[in-house]
This record gives C-alpha cells, sequence and structure tokens, in this order.
C-alpha cells in the first residue's frame, strides 16, 4: 500500500508543470497586473525621454552611465547575497538576461530613437515584442499559444504592419533606418523576458546583474575612446529629468515592477500586457515632444490596443 501511495504521488509530481509554467491566481494576479501597468507607464515616460535626449546634446554613452549606474552601484548587496543562486542558472540564461535588456537593447533602443519618432519606438519595440516571446516560448520551451492570444497577436501584427510599411513611404529619410534598429531592440528585449522567466532570479538581483555587467561595458567603452559624452553640455532641466526617468523610474523601480509581474502573470501574457506601452508613449509625445499623429500611426495604435486586450488573457476566470 505505501508503494502504491509512492507511485501516485510521484505520479502526481511527474504530471505538475514546471515552475515558469506555473501562473498566479487571486490577489497575486491582480497584484501582477498592477506591477506590469506600473511598469508600462514607466517605459513610456523612458521612451520619450529616450528620444529627447537623443535629439539634444546628450550621447548614448550618457544615458547608459544614467541608466545602469544605479542599479549597478545599489542593487549590488542583493546581487552578492545571491551569488550561489546565480551560480546555478544557466549560462545561456544569464546571457539573455545581460544581453537582451543590458547595453545591446540600450544602444539599438537610443540609435533608433535618434532617427525614429516615440511613437514608432513605442509600437515596434513593445507592439511586436510578444511575437518574439510568443516564438521563443515555442520553439524553445514548447509553449502552447491559446486561441485568444492567437486573435490578439493577429490584430497586434496588423498594426505593427500599417505603421512599418506606410512610415517607408510618407515618414522623413532615415526614418526607416531607425524602425529597423527599434525592432532589433524588440528581439531583444523579448530575450531578455523569457530569459527572466526561466531563470527564476529575484527581480532585484536580476536587475543587479545586468546593470553590473553593462556599467563595466560602458567604463569600457570610455576607457577605450570608443564612445563620447556631452553632459557638461546639457541643461541642468534635462539633466533632471533624465536622471529622474533614466537612473530611478527605469534602473530601479521597473527593475523590480517588471521582475515581479513576470513571475506572476508570465512572459507572454506581460508581453501582449506591455504592447499598451505604444499608446502611452504616443500620449505622452505629444505635449512633451510636440510630435503628431498621423492617420495611420492612429491605426496602428487602434489595432494594437484592441490586440492586447485579447491576448493578454485579462478578462479571463482567474
Amino acid at each position: 500500500m505505501p508503494q502504491t501511495v509512492t507511485q501516485h504521488t510521484s505520479s502526481i509530481s511527474a504530471q505538475e508543470p514546471p515552475k515558469y509554467k506555473q501562473y498566479a491566481t487571486g490577489w497575486g494576479f491582480r497584484l501582477g497586473l498592477l506591477a506590469a501597468f506600473v511598469s508600462i507607464l514607466i517605459w513610456a515616460s523612458w521612451l520619450v525621454s529616450m528620444r529627447a535626449g537623443m535629439t539634444n546634446t546628450l550621447t548614448a554613452f550618457d544615458l547608459g552611465i544614467l541608466r545602469f549606474s544605479p542599479p549597478a552601484l545599489l542593487l549590488l548587496p542583493f546581487l552578492w547575497r545571491a551569488r550561489a543562486q546565480v551560480k546555478t542558472v544557466s549560462p545561456i540564461l544569464l546571457l539573455g538576461i545581460v544581453c537582451g535588456a543590458g547595453l545591446p537593447f540600450f544602444y539599438l533602443s537610443a540609435t533608433g530613437l535618434k532617427y525614429a519618432p516615440a511613437s514608432h519606438a513605442g509600437l515596434l519595440i513593445l507592439g511586436a515584442f510578444p511575437f518574439f516571446v510568443t516564438l521563443l516560448a515555442v520553439l524553445f520551451y514548447q509553449e502552447k499559444v491559446s486561441r485568444e492570444r492567437k486573435i490578439g497577436l493577429s490584430l497586434v501584427s496588423v498594426g505593427v504592419l500599417v505603421l512599418f510599411s506606410l512610415s517607408l513611404l510618407t515618414a522623413p529619410e532615415n526614418t526607416w533606418k531607425g524602425d529597423l534598429l527599434l525592432l532589433a531592440a524588440s528581439f531583444f528585449w523579448a530575450v531578455y523576458t523569457v530569459s527572466l522567466r526561466i531563470a527564476g532570479l529575484p527581480p532585484l538581483v536580476s536587475t543587479a546583474l545586468m546593470g553590473l555587467v553593462s556599467l563595466i561595458a560602458l567604463v569600457f567603452l570610455w576607457a577605450s575612446g570608443l564612445a563620447s559624452s556631452g553632459l557638461a553640455d546639457a541643461s541642468w532641466d534635462m539633466l533632471a529629468g533624465q536622471i529622474l526617468v533614466q537612473s530611478l523610474l527605469v534602473g530601479l523601480m521597473t527593475g523590480f515592477s517588471y521582475g515581479y509581474a513576470i513571475q506572476k502573470l508570465g512572459a507572454e501574457n506581460m508581453a501582449a500586457i506591455g504592447a499598451f506601452t505604444p499608446v502611452l508613449a504616443a500620449l505622452i509625445a505629444i505635449p512633451v515632444l510636440g510630435e503628431h499623429l498621423e492617420g495611420y500611426s492612429i491605426a496602428g495604435l487602434i489595432f494594437v490596443s484592441v490586440g492586447v486586450v485579447i491576448a493578454s488573457g485579462i478578462f479571463k476566470k482567474r
């Protein structure tokens, strides 16, 4: 009889999905949603501040220093205490975390925003991002895609294609270069999201790791003469705004909120909800940067917004 019970227990354990495929319910799910929406509000502000910085005196190096210094220095104790746990994570996943949200992603985004407006960045980085996340999850982790997600992501794809194709015909010269760089950044962010979900590291630990490696790389670029700075020519108002967004909100706050949301909601749900960012970024850019929404941009935003609501599973019973 004990043997039968043991076999039954083993059978149940064998059928239990891995931790990264388990999602929160009840209040855990609601708190995950709250963390997700805090994250996308900060992301939208980040896109606008990046566009403002790259079209003024600041360089990508300057913005990178502001972005990665706070998590690298202030969160280092969390990384040190969790060093044993970090060593158990696959090097591939650690590389995905460091590169996906670190310096490669940052430089692709910053350079892309030098050529393309913030509204394009929102749609292309975080509008295309759910597709890359779903593709990676299906190819490498055999995730199943629900009917609702397929419909929602199809609508999001229409919105992205409308923006990308029509901007090639009507946007200023070199905008397409920025759009391609932003799409590449979207793929890197998807790699980060999936890697973070599978690795299971605490949010502050993964943020510290990514910040530390990125800061070391920035110092190396500076010492090698491969990076330039425009901080000396920047106004105090510009620096204050960038410090608030890059250092405090993005550098520290989203490190926790985004990681928490992924743990509670899963990478694919977070990817779908994150596609709300284009709408917020476009609306913020109108008064702050003086950008104007063209008809095709509005159409793209509508498709993306509706697609996100369907794909995110927000209204599914939990």
